[in-house]
Protein backbone atom coordinates (compact mmCIF):
# COMPACT_ATOMS: atom_id res chain seq x y z
CA UNK A 1 0.00 0.00 0.00
CA UNK A 2 1.30 3.58 -0.77
CA UNK A 3 1.48 6.05 2.18
CA UNK A 4 -1.64 8.00 2.77
CA UNK A 5 -0.98 11.75 2.67
CA UNK A 6 -3.23 14.71 3.25
CA UNK A 7 -3.03 17.43 0.58
CA UNK A 8 -0.92 20.50 1.35
CA UNK A 9 -1.85 23.63 2.09
CA UNK A 10 -2.40 26.91 -0.40
CA UNK A 11 1.25 27.81 0.23
CA UNK A 12 2.16 24.18 -0.46
CA UNK A 13 3.56 23.19 2.89
CA UNK A 14 1.54 20.68 4.93
CA UNK A 15 2.65 22.36 8.91
CA UNK A 16 2.17 19.58 11.93
CA UNK A 17 -0.68 22.29 12.66
CA UNK A 18 -2.22 22.41 9.54
CA UNK A 19 -1.97 19.13 8.68
CA UNK A 20 -3.87 15.84 10.10
CA UNK A 21 -2.28 13.43 12.53
CA UNK A 22 -0.77 11.78 9.65
CA UNK A 23 1.74 13.80 9.52
CA UNK A 24 2.62 13.88 13.14
CA UNK A 25 6.17 12.36 13.47
CA UNK A 26 4.48 10.19 15.93
CA UNK A 27 0.68 9.35 15.98
CA UNK A 28 -1.40 6.27 18.29
CA UNK A 29 -4.09 4.82 17.10
CA UNK A 30 -7.36 2.50 18.17
CA UNK A 31 -9.44 0.72 16.32
CA UNK A 32 -12.28 -0.88 17.50
CA UNK A 33 -13.60 -4.09 16.29
CA UNK A 34 -11.28 -6.98 14.08
CA UNK A 35 -14.15 -8.10 11.07
CA UNK A 36 -12.87 -7.31 7.34
CA UNK A 37 -12.87 -3.65 7.40
CA UNK A 38 -11.17 -2.84 11.01
CA UNK A 39 -8.32 -5.40 9.84
CA UNK A 40 -8.03 -3.68 6.43
CA UNK A 41 -7.25 -0.50 8.40
CA UNK A 42 -5.12 -1.69 11.06
CA UNK A 43 -3.13 -3.48 8.60
CA UNK A 44 -2.45 -0.38 6.23
CA UNK A 45 -1.93 1.72 9.26
CA UNK A 46 0.86 0.06 9.84
CA UNK A 47 2.44 1.02 6.52
CA UNK A 48 2.43 4.67 7.93
CA UNK A 49 6.07 5.59 8.88
CA UNK A 50 4.84 7.83 12.00
CA UNK A 51 2.10 5.42 13.65
CA UNK A 52 3.72 4.66 17.19
CA UNK A 53 1.56 2.56 18.66
CA UNK A 54 -1.73 0.54 17.97
CA UNK A 55 -4.55 -0.66 20.27
CA UNK A 56 -6.88 -3.55 18.05
CA UNK A 57 -10.08 -3.71 20.46
CA UNK A 58 -12.42 -6.73 19.83
CA UNK A 59 -14.44 -9.29 21.62
CA UNK A 60 -11.49 -11.93 20.08
CA UNK A 61 -8.76 -9.76 19.84
CA UNK A 62 -6.06 -12.48 18.52
CA UNK A 63 -4.54 -11.06 15.71
CA UNK A 64 -2.22 -12.43 12.90
CA UNK A 65 -0.28 -9.08 12.50
CA UNK A 66 3.35 -9.65 14.34
CA UNK A 67 4.03 -5.99 14.29
CA UNK A 68 5.29 -4.77 18.12
CA UNK A 69 3.50 -1.61 17.43
CA UNK A 70 -0.28 -3.70 17.80
CA UNK A 71 -1.45 -4.43 21.14
CA UNK A 72 -4.61 -6.51 21.11
CA UNK A 73 -7.09 -5.60 24.09
CA UNK A 74 -10.51 -7.41 24.92
CA UNK A 75 -13.70 -5.39 24.47
CA UNK A 76 -17.22 -6.54 24.37
CA UNK A 77 -19.78 -3.84 22.87
CA UNK A 78 -22.25 -4.80 25.35
CA UNK A 79 -20.27 -5.26 28.24
CA UNK A 80 -19.77 -1.33 29.15
CA UNK A 81 -16.82 -2.39 32.20
CA UNK A 82 -15.15 -4.32 29.84
CA UNK A 83 -14.60 -0.77 27.58
CA UNK A 84 -13.33 1.29 30.55
CA UNK A 85 -10.98 -1.28 31.43
CA UNK A 86 -9.55 -1.12 28.11
CA UNK A 87 -9.29 2.84 28.22
CA UNK A 88 -8.09 2.56 31.28
CA UNK A 89 -4.92 -0.12 30.21
CA UNK A 90 -4.32 2.32 27.07
CA UNK A 91 -3.77 5.32 28.83
CA UNK A 92 -1.18 3.60 31.10
CA UNK A 93 1.19 2.64 28.27
CA UNK A 94 0.70 5.79 25.85
CA UNK A 95 -0.47 9.49 26.55
CA UNK A 96 -2.69 10.13 23.86
CA UNK A 97 -4.93 8.80 20.78
CA UNK A 98 -4.83 10.49 17.42
CA UNK A 99 -7.40 8.20 15.73
CA UNK A 100 -10.25 6.48 17.48
CA UNK A 101 -12.12 4.54 14.81
CA UNK A 102 -15.16 2.58 15.92
CA UNK A 103 -15.66 -0.42 13.07
CA UNK A 104 -18.01 -2.48 15.29
CA UNK A 105 -21.65 -3.07 13.62
CA UNK A 106 -24.13 -5.94 13.75
CA UNK A 107 -26.34 -6.06 10.49
CA UNK A 108 -27.97 -9.86 11.34
CA UNK A 109 -26.98 -12.97 13.65
CA UNK A 110 -27.57 -16.80 13.35
CA UNK A 111 -31.41 -17.11 13.10
CA UNK A 112 -32.15 -12.89 12.67
CA UNK A 113 -32.15 -11.58 9.33
CA UNK A 114 -33.18 -7.88 8.58
CA UNK A 115 -36.27 -7.69 8.94
CA UNK A 116 -38.33 -6.99 5.53
CA UNK A 117 -41.95 -6.22 7.15
CA UNK A 118 -42.96 -4.71 10.61
CA UNK A 119 -44.47 -8.08 11.76
CA UNK A 120 -40.58 -9.37 11.59
CA UNK A 121 -39.56 -7.20 14.48
CA UNK A 122 -38.01 -8.50 17.25
CA UNK A 123 -37.43 -6.40 20.55
CA UNK A 124 -34.75 -8.71 21.71
CA UNK A 125 -33.06 -8.15 18.42
CA UNK A 126 -33.90 -4.16 17.84
CA UNK A 127 -32.38 -4.32 21.53
CA UNK A 128 -29.41 -5.87 20.68
CA UNK A 129 -28.83 -3.99 17.24
CA UNK A 130 -29.13 -0.57 19.08
CA UNK A 131 -26.85 -1.53 21.65
CA UNK A 132 -24.20 -2.97 19.08
CA UNK A 133 -24.70 -0.14 16.64
CA UNK A 134 -25.63 2.69 18.61
CA UNK A 135 -24.92 2.76 22.37
CA UNK A 136 -21.32 1.45 21.94
CA UNK A 137 -20.23 4.52 20.12
CA UNK A 138 -20.37 7.00 23.44
CA UNK A 139 -19.12 4.73 25.58
CA UNK A 140 -16.27 4.28 23.38
CA UNK A 141 -15.85 7.97 23.51
CA UNK A 142 -16.73 8.15 27.65
CA UNK A 143 -13.98 6.04 27.98
CA UNK A 144 -11.63 7.80 25.49
CA UNK A 145 -12.36 10.65 25.67
CA UNK A 146 -9.43 12.07 28.11
CA UNK A 147 -6.80 10.24 25.67
CA UNK A 148 -8.69 12.04 22.76
CA UNK A 149 -7.80 15.43 24.18
CA UNK A 150 -4.58 17.45 23.67
CA UNK A 151 -3.18 19.70 21.21
CA UNK A 152 -2.31 17.76 18.17
CA UNK A 153 -4.63 17.03 15.48
CA UNK A 154 -7.09 14.01 15.97
CA UNK A 155 -9.89 11.93 14.39
CA UNK A 156 -12.83 9.91 16.10
CA UNK A 157 -14.22 8.35 13.11
CA UNK A 158 -17.23 5.68 13.42
CA UNK A 159 -19.16 3.24 10.05
CA UNK A 160 -22.38 4.09 9.82
CA UNK A 161 -24.70 2.93 6.69
CA UNK A 162 -25.98 4.88 3.83
CA UNK A 163 -29.04 3.14 5.12
CA UNK A 164 -28.96 4.84 8.70
CA UNK A 165 -29.85 8.45 6.36
CA UNK A 166 -33.40 8.81 7.61
CA UNK A 167 -33.55 11.19 4.29
CA UNK A 168 -31.88 8.89 1.73
CA UNK A 169 -34.45 6.61 3.09
CA UNK A 170 -37.22 5.43 -0.09
CA UNK A 171 -37.24 1.66 0.43
CA UNK A 172 -37.52 1.26 4.00
CA UNK A 173 -37.07 -3.08 5.28
CA UNK A 174 -34.07 -3.33 7.77
CA UNK A 175 -36.13 -1.83 10.40
CA UNK A 176 -33.27 -2.70 13.38
CA UNK A 177 -30.27 -1.69 11.63
CA UNK A 178 -31.56 1.38 10.18
CA UNK A 179 -32.77 2.76 13.05
CA UNK A 180 -29.92 1.84 15.32
CA UNK A 181 -27.45 3.15 12.53
CA UNK A 182 -29.47 6.68 12.72
CA UNK A 183 -30.11 6.38 16.21
CA UNK A 184 -25.55 6.30 15.97
CA UNK A 185 -25.46 9.35 13.66
CA UNK A 186 -27.28 11.27 15.74
CA UNK A 187 -25.38 10.36 18.82
CA UNK A 188 -22.03 10.87 16.98
CA UNK A 189 -23.26 14.23 15.36
CA UNK A 190 -24.41 15.66 19.13
CA UNK A 191 -21.26 14.59 20.48
CA UNK A 192 -19.38 16.34 17.64
CA UNK A 193 -21.65 19.61 18.93
CA UNK A 194 -19.80 18.80 22.13
CA UNK A 195 -16.10 18.32 21.69
CA UNK A 196 -16.06 21.26 19.41
CA UNK A 197 -15.98 23.08 22.40
CA UNK A 198 -14.12 20.50 24.62
CA UNK A 199 -11.43 18.75 22.10
CA UNK A 200 -10.82 21.56 19.69
CA UNK A 201 -8.46 19.80 17.66
CA UNK A 202 -10.60 16.29 17.19
CA UNK A 203 -12.51 15.85 14.26
CA UNK A 204 -16.16 13.74 14.59
CA UNK A 205 -16.67 12.29 11.48
CA UNK A 206 -19.68 9.04 10.52
CA UNK A 207 -18.24 7.20 7.23
CA UNK A 208 -20.04 4.96 4.93
CA UNK A 209 -17.54 2.37 3.90
CA UNK A 210 -19.83 1.07 1.04
CA UNK A 211 -20.91 -2.16 0.29
CA UNK A 212 -17.51 -4.54 1.28
CA UNK A 213 -16.80 -7.84 0.80
CA UNK A 214 -17.39 -9.10 4.52
CA UNK A 215 -19.34 -11.97 6.46
CA UNK A 216 -21.79 -9.14 7.52
CA UNK A 217 -22.97 -8.33 4.13
CA UNK A 218 -22.18 -11.73 2.35
CA UNK A 219 -25.59 -12.95 2.54
CA UNK A 220 -27.13 -9.83 0.58
CA UNK A 221 -25.16 -9.29 -2.10
CA UNK A 222 -26.17 -10.93 -5.09
CA UNK A 223 -24.51 -11.67 -8.61
CA UNK A 224 -25.66 -8.41 -10.66
CA UNK A 225 -24.57 -6.50 -7.45
CA UNK A 226 -21.26 -8.28 -7.19
CA UNK A 227 -19.65 -5.13 -9.81
CA UNK A 228 -20.33 -2.74 -6.91
CA UNK A 229 -18.83 -4.35 -4.26
CA UNK A 230 -15.88 -3.35 -2.63
CA UNK A 231 -13.05 -5.05 -1.05
CA UNK A 232 -11.90 -4.36 2.71
CA UNK A 233 -8.33 -3.51 1.46
CA UNK A 234 -10.27 -0.92 -0.64
CA UNK A 235 -12.66 0.19 1.19
CA UNK A 236 -9.67 0.70 3.89
CA UNK A 237 -8.06 2.89 1.72
CA UNK A 238 -10.90 5.12 1.01
CA UNK A 239 -11.94 5.68 4.08
CA UNK A 240 -8.63 6.68 5.07
CA UNK A 241 -7.97 8.63 2.41
CA UNK A 242 -10.94 10.39 3.55
CA UNK A 243 -9.71 10.80 7.08
CA UNK A 244 -6.79 12.09 6.10
CA UNK A 245 -8.21 14.91 4.71
CA UNK A 246 -9.93 16.54 7.91
CA UNK A 247 -8.60 18.72 9.77
CA UNK A 248 -9.21 20.79 13.39
CA UNK A 249 -12.42 22.32 13.35
CA UNK A 250 -13.67 20.61 10.42
CA UNK A 251 -16.09 18.14 12.19
CA UNK A 252 -20.09 16.71 12.96
CA UNK A 253 -20.11 15.26 8.86
CA UNK A 254 -21.22 12.41 7.43
CA UNK A 255 -19.57 11.16 4.24
CA UNK A 256 -18.92 7.56 2.19
CA UNK A 257 -16.19 6.33 0.84
CA UNK A 258 -15.91 8.63 -2.07
CA UNK A 259 -15.59 11.26 0.17
CA UNK A 260 -19.44 12.40 -0.88
CA UNK A 261 -21.46 13.88 1.74
CA UNK A 262 -24.31 11.72 3.18
CA UNK A 263 -27.33 13.79 4.15
CA UNK A 264 -28.45 12.95 7.79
Amino acid sequence: MTEITAQATESGAASSESAGFLHLPEFNVVVAGNGAIGSAILAQLLHQPGLGRAFLLARRPETVLEDSRVTPVYVDAREPASITNAAESIGQQVGRIHLLINTIGMLHSEGHSPEKRLRDIDPEQLQRSFAINATFLPLLCQAFGSLMRHQQPAVLASLSARVGSIEDNGLGGWYSYRAAKAAQNMLLRTLSCEWKISHRNVSVVALHPGTVESRLSAPFIGKNYRKRVLTPEQSATALLEVIAQLRPGRTGEFYDWQGKPVPW
